[in-house]
């Protein structure tokens, strides 16, 4: 036994004094009870002081846990993975019955496959490890959590030593302050296989347009060999070169030059005849060109080139491109300054692309602008998406404005290939979502329904205003597949039958059918054409294209709604609010219209401001807070707003740039101004060489590197610079710099990720806008592809630090422990335990008296009078058996001699009890008994007197 922290044992001087002074002080007791209490209480006080002092039991450790840790990334060969199976068999059967065993496995992360027991049988592996990384030191952590107390602690690390992520020799440093020991086997020796790799791209960081560059490739192989190394930039071949490879590192210097400012990505890709894995034959990298500013128009119709070829009248070079054109990755879009969705539907972008979009905004400057059109904002279908959110303006307009109430009536197909999973989501479950956003976007005193159909059409949602949103929300939530399949005719009477009663002016009909499997088409389209003679609109979504597709789409046409295609079912929640949205009416205003200015500034400067000619048309949005509102219409609803996400600025002009519904304006001398200005105020501004920004990546780390200076290379201040990463899934990250040396500051984050990281360095300009600087890198391939040979430094530095050794054979494994150790058992629960058991007896002993000497003086004397009570048993037969003697032998006598004295009463011996040994007391035969009155006998004596003397 031990105490952690001895020097509270003091405490017991003055709870020892406290209770002294109880005693003397304590009345109204009696000594016993007195003493009981003190007693309680010293317990008490003795418990919870060896609590505090931290009260430990050791005991010597018996017997060995030994903990087996496999590497089972994708370096391990399928070779090594056996040997490991092998070994630990082996290893197994050298145990006595005394020792234990686990075993944990590890890639990325770290299982238990078996823990600690005396089972002496390889386990078959089940867990699922990420191959694509090493975390030794998580393992490492693992198996030390694992062992049970009271055995010797050893773990025994079969890897290659190469690590990914993770810090294996601290972690083995914090083992072996647990007196834990590991052993290692290393793995990964030289297999006569032939390995070559892609090791990096060197290449500077910036350069300017025209100007020459050397890309330097660096190639590490593990034996002589020959093989083609290519070089492209953007896509293209720059250069292809047949080269020789030596064992170890080698490099490769390629020369190109830039002709177009933007980002230039370089990506090298090898080709070697000896190459056993060619996971790891490609490598990339970035140049920041310096030069003339571009810009990127997104439109569903590239072919318009009205906006394009105003700008490049104002000297801004415009790429146009349409759906298909599309960046999918973050490098392409780092090549614009800014970004223009000219009258481009959502529809035409995934997921992905809107992200990588809104991440270059916010986290790399890029500006964005939206331009409206019957493709943008509301009609767009953009309600709810990423993009709308970064936007200066609010779609959500039918929450604002007084609007007549609409009756909108959903329903979906419910049947069985709904219930197939697309993108990680059930397609039901996609058109709940859908159906949800539209909820969202109605006002309160519009009404919805929201209904399933299969072999029966069942509303989760009745026909119900929108007073409680979150209810009616939860309702359509419960769309669920009930199996057959979707039937048209019953489901668009159904829906004719709902909005027939309602009494909006504005009534809607939203069905979701699969295009590959509608049937029942009998009179639906009769249906269709008498409920749009009724001022019912129908729309129609079909998923997938498919064989009944057309049907689907005539439907729509006949019905006066809108047919949308639907070829992934992530688009449902858009068309939904977007069909929604065209149908109330809400989302375009129609009318010629002059431009109110609401305030002054340069994007209307010299053009506007000068008097400009009518549009004719506009979409409806509603300007978010700490926004400028520029422009309004002569209904005071909001025209061009300018506004802030992240590190860019983003514009919002709600009519378009068509000769459409800016047919007037195409022709105005100040078309072509107004436009080069509105970009120009968005487009991202690089710094004036303040800062110099250097990105490097290594195991799973991005490090990067800020040197900060003025024209004159004097080290400034950059403490107040904002660090933003995007990074490869869309998401980013803000870092915090560390000053380093003079004018010099660092940052690292995870990058395990593959894909492209951005890295901005921003400084607030003075007029209050962000001047930001670009670099970045790119992850190829996972790390774990880059290791070729085994890290046998790092595994004898492991085994070194806990006083382990690298094992040759299995049987090394259950050898003795040189230091076994001791289980230590803190008894501080326990104590704690029992104090306040104790605690509730003191209590009970002060506040109830219990006369203990009463009780026991009582106990003696139920014991004593029991005893009696046994004895007087005992001897009440013999007593009566004595008394019936007695009585036979008196009326023996009595016979034998006669009495002349006539007899006046009944003379009785008297029965005397039995004497304390047993025994009856004899009578005397002369002594009788005369009856008294008060006895029964006497009384009948004496009434028989009376009868005599009456007698007489």
């Amino acid at each position: 036994m031990r105490f952690t922290q001895p020097w509270m044992l003091l405490l017991l001087l003055p709870v020892f004094g406290a209770l002294a002074y109880s005693w003397r002080h304590l009345h109204g007791m009696t000594v016993a009870r007195k003493r009981l209490a003190i007693g309680a209480r010293a317990f008490v006080g003795l418990l919870l002081v060896l609590s505090l002092a931290g009260t430990e039991i050791r005991k010597p450790n018996v017997g060995l846990c030994t903990v087996f840790v496999l590497d089972r990334s994708d370096s391990i060969k399928e070779s090594d993975r056996k040997r490991q199976e092998e070994f630990v068999r082996n290893a197994l059967k050298s145990m006595s019955l005394e020792d234990e065993a686990a075993v944990v496995t590890f890639g990325g992360s770290a299982a238990i496959e078996t823990l600690p027991g005396g089972g002496k049988e390889f386990p078959r592996l089940l867990a699922k490890i990420e191959g694509s990384a090493s975390n030794l030191a998580g393992a490492l952590r693992l198996a030390s959590a694992t062992f049970p107390p009271g055995k010797g602690k050893r773990i025994v690390l079969l890897s290659d030593g190469n690590e990914t992520s993770g810090d294996a020799l601290g972690a083995a440093e914090a083992a072996s302050v647990d007196g834990v020991q590991i052993d290692t086997v290393s793995l990964g020796e030289k297999s006569g296989q032939g390995e070559a790799l892609v090791a990096g791209i060197e290449a500077p960081d910036s350069a300017r347009e025209g100007q020459p560059i050397d890309v330097r490739v660096l190639v590490d192989s593990n034996s002589t060999m020959a093989g083609i190394l290519q070089l492209e930039r953007d896509g293209v071949v720059v250069q292809r070169r047949a080269v020789n490879l030596r064992e170890g590192s080698n490099a490769f210097v390629f020369s190109d030059k830039l002709s177009r400012a933007g980002f230039a990505r370089y990506r090298a890709s090898l080709e070697a005849g000896k190459d056993t894995d060619v996971r790891n034959n490609l490598g990339s990298t970035f140049v920041r060109v310096d030069g003339k500013p571009r810009v990127l128009l997104i439109q569903q119709d590239p072919s318009e080139l009205t906006l394009a070829k105003a700008l490049q009248a104002k000297s801004i070079a415009p790429d146009v491109v349409g759906p298909t054109g599309i960046p999918t990755r973050a490098e392409s879009l780092q090549s614009y300054e800014a970004v223009v969705l000219n009258d481009v539907n959502a529809m035409s972008f995934t997921p992905q692309q809107m992200r990588l979009l809104v991440s270059a905004a916010k986290d790399a400057g890029i500006g964005l602008a939206m331009v409206g059109g019957e493709n943008s904002f509301l009609p767009g279908g953009w309600y709810g998406s990423p993009v709308a959110d970064a936007l200066p303006v609010d779609l959500n307009i039918r929450q604002r404005k007084s609007m007549a109430a609409v009756s909108v009536c959903i329903i979906a197909d419910a049947s069985g290939s709904m219930g197939a999973v697309e993108d990680g989501v059930t397609k039901i479950r996609m058109a709940a979502k859908a159906a949800e956003e539209t909820i969202k976007m109605l006002a309160p005193m519009d009404r919805v329904g929201v209904a399933g159909s299969s072999d029966g059409i069942e509303f989760v949602a009745p026909m119900q205003s929108l007073d409680n949103k979150s209810a009616v929300i939860a309702a359509a939530r419960k769309l669920d597949v009930t199996g057959g399949g979707i039937y048209i005719r019953p489901t668009i009477k159904r829906a004719e039958e709902v909005l027939n009663g309602e009494p909006s002016k504005v009534r809607h009909f939203i069905l979701l059918a699969d295009g590959g499997d509608s049937t029942d088409w009998d009179t639906a389209y009769v249906t269709a054409a008498r409920m749009r003679g009724n001022k019912i609109t129908t729309s129609v979504v079909s998923i997938g294209r498919g064989k009944d597709t057309e049907y689907l789409k005539r439907l729509a046409a006949v019905g006066g709604g809108r047919f949308y295609l639907a070829e992934r079912v992530s688009k449902l929640p858009a068309i939904f609010t977007q069909d929604t949205s065209m149908m109330a009416r809400s989302a375009i205003e129609d009318g010629a219209f002059l431009p109110k200015i609401t305030m002054d500034d340069e994007i209307i400067s010299g053009n506007v401001a000068s008097g400009s000619p009518p549009l004719l048309a506009y979409c409806l949005v509603e300007a978010r807070p700490l926004t400028r509102t520029i422009l309004k219409t002569q209904k005071d609803d909001v025209l061009l707003v300018t506004g802030q996400t992240g590190l860019a600025s983003t514009l919002a002009f709600m009519s378009d740039s068509h000769p459409r519904w800016a047919s007037e304006w195409v022709g105005w001398s100040g078309y072509s101004d107004f436009w080069a200005q509105a970009v120009r105020s968005i487009s991202r501004r690089v710094t004036r060489n303040s800062y110099q920004v250097r990105v490097a990546q290594n195991q799973g780390k991005g490090l990067v590197t800020v040197r900060a200076a003025d024209s004159l290379g004097n080290p400034i201040d950059a403490s107040g610079a904002t660090l933003r990463v995007a990074l490869p899934n869309g998401e980013s990250v803000e870092l915090t710099p560390n000053q380093v040396g003079p004018g010099e500051y660092q940052a690292s984050f995870d990058a395990e990720k593959l894909g492209s990281y951005i890295v901005t360095v921003a400084e607030k300009a003075p007029d209050g806008k962000s001047l930001v600087q670009s670099s970045g890198f790119s992850v190829p391939y996972p790390p774990e592809y880059r290791m070729t040979r085994p890290n046998r430094p790092l595994l004898e530095q492991v085994a070194k630090v806990t006083k382990g050794e690298e094992l040759k054979e299995p049987k090394q494994a259950a050898r003795p422990l040189n230091n076994p150790g001791v289980s230590i058992s803190e008894l501080w629960p326990i104590l704690i335990a029992i104090a306040c058991g104790l605690f509730l007896v003191d209590i009970a002993l002060r506040r109830i008296a219990v006369p203990i000497p009463e009780l026991f003086a009582k106990l003696r004397q139920d014991i004593r009078e029991k005893k009696g009570q046994s004895v007087a048993a005992t001897a009440a037969p013999i007593a009566t058996l004595s008394a019936a003697k007695d009585r036979s032998r008196s009326k023996q006598t009595q016979r034998a001699t006669p009495s002349a004295t006539p007899i006046t009463s009944e003379k009785k011996p008297v029965e005397t009890p039995a004497s304390s040994f047993g025994a009856a007391v004899e009578p005397s035969s002369t002594a009788t008994v005369e009856p008294t009155e008060s006895s029964t006998a006497g009384a009948l004596l004496a009434a028989k007197k009376r009868r005599k003397t009456g007698d007489e």
